[in-house]
């Protein structure tokens, strides 16, 4: 087995509470909250860098 195979759930989990954050920041102020998601969103994609509780987490697993 690959190792992307090994972590597919992970990505397939990350999409569960990407997906739920987005459903729930719209429910509760749709405007401001599609706007902040789309840019966070875009962000991103484009590759560029996490936000830091984001990195401090990945770090922490890593170690």
């Amino acid at each position: 087995m690959t190792p992307s195979a090994d972590r597919s759930w992970e990505t397939d989990q990350a999409d569960l509470l990407y997906d739920a954050l987005s459903e729930a920041l719209r429910e509760h102020a749709p405007d401001a909250a599609d706007q902040a998601f789309t840019a966070l969103d875009e962000w991103l994609r484009r590759g560029r860098s996490l936000p830091r509780p984001w990195q401090r987490d990945a770090l922490s697993t890593e170690e």
